[in-house]
């Protein structure tokens, strides 16, 4: 499948995509209405927790985030989402200290990294896209960052058909920001506290 960049910097730069189907990227139009709606990322660290080829991070990276912290647990996705970090360094002459890529598993960097990369954590964009079917996985990963009193903007992809509904996650949220819809999908930006 062939990604690009959508939008800013590094618009229609190519990204590569993982072999397998372990990992799927975010739709075009869900990811067009996020960055429609969110087109400056001037003032905002952005942080992907299962960002796959990294595409939701290149895409805020472009449009002028100051930070990008990416993080993928699968191996065969980690590898293509390294390469594409340096293929983009290299382009566009980036710093290597903005961009971080780990693999660890979702929870694991909220305990290890979130405090630790991010003392402060208001200007913090967290997008979380895990697998569809691991409900629970979604229920953790918030409840780990509202004890941790994640003050930033939290953007959760899910899906009507496999992932937790809309009604379940909005629950969780202490306010919403806005709702995207596309098919049978959906991204829920809200906050925790």
């Amino acid at each position: 499948m062939s990604l690009k960049i959508l939008g800013g910097l590094a618009r229609g730069f190519p990204l590569a995509s993982p072999k397998s189907d372990t990992t799927r990227p975010t739709s075009v139009l869900v990811k067009r209405k996020l960055f429609d709606w969110r087109q400056h990322m001037d003032d905002y660290v952005f942080v992907d927790l299962c960002a796959g080829s990294g595409a939701m991070g290149f895409e805020a990276f472009s449009r002028g985030a100051q930070k990008v912290l990416l993080n993928e647990f699968m191996r065969g996705a980690f590898l293509t989402l390294k390469d594409n970090k340096v293929k983009i360094e290299k382009a566009f002459k980036v710093d290597e200290s903005i961009m971080k890529v780990t693999s660890l598993e979702a929870k694991q960097w909220v305990q290890k990294e979130l405090l630790y990369e991010l003392p402060v954590t208001k200007n913090v964009i967290l997008y979380f896209d895990p697998p569809y079917e691991n409900h629970s996985l979604y229920f953790d990963v918030l409840k780990l960052l509202k004890e941790l009193n994640f003050e930033g903007e939290i953007w959760v992809e899910s899906d009507r058909l496999k992932g937790p509904k809309l009604p379940e996650l909005s629950g969780v949220f202490h306010s919403i920001i806005k709702t995207i819809e596309q098919g049978d999908h959906f991204v829920v930006v809200g906050k925790l506290v």
